[in-house]
């Protein structure tokens, strides 16, 4: 089945790199209306919606269906394979999410570290002992997030060291249905070993 391309959802992607394509089109005149419209307003952070293609028409004072070729067009310039455009992430944001004890969180942020632990890795943090009551941790999880000109790393850290088997036990567990996917993400280790040793 072919995917239909939705120009509502493009425009909402390009909204997230406005600040990139207006670099990047700075001197073609053809987009020039969009992007100043991208930039007039902080869609993503507002509280009102996102308007529809319809009012963005009227705004720009396009009809629907050039409209709706500009949008897609510049979404094709943008993700063009042969095209000399290239995106740049120049800014790193990093959180390490705490997770410690039974359902204590925390969040340190940094911009630079030289190296990026991976999952499984045990790492210690000293500075936090006094705050959160323990200065191990291992990484559970990283994702990652590209936007604007930041690409955001998300690193969450649980309490204790890495258990291979316990993390196999958890991801069986979680195949099978004994866990959910809500209870691996946001329970501590403690709770989620009371849970599978239950069933």
């Amino acid at each position: 089945m072919e995917r239909r391309f939705s120009i509502k959802r493009a425009f909402l992607d390009l909204l997230y790199i406005k600040s990139q394509l207006i670099e990047l089109f700075k001197n073609d005149l053809k987009y020039q209306e969009i992007l100043n419209y991208m930039n007039s307003t902080n869609f993503l952070e507002s509280d009102e919606p996102i308007p529809s293609l319809k009012q963005i028409g009227k705004d720009l004072n396009l009809k629907p269906y050039n409209l709706s070729k500009l949008i897609k067009d510049l979404y094709e310039d943008v993700f063009d394979f042969e095209s000399n455009l290239f995106l740049r992430f120049h800014k790193t944001e990093i959180y390490f999410d705490l997770r410690y004890f039974e359902n204590d969180r925390g969040v340190v942020k940094c911009n630079r570290i030289p190296y990026l632990p991976r999952v499984g890795e045990n790492i210690e943090i000293p500075f936090l002992k006094a705050q959160v009551g323990t200065s191990y941790f291992y990484v559970n999880e990283i994702s990652h997030e590209l936007s604007s000109k930041v690409q955001r790393i998300f690193i969450q850290l649980r309490s204790g060291f890495y258990n291979r088997y316990f993390d196999y036990v958890k991801q069986k567990a979680l195949h099978k249905g004994v866990i959910s996917l809500d209870d691996a993400f946001n329970k501590h280790d403690i709770q989620i070993k009371d849970e599978i040793n239950e069933n």
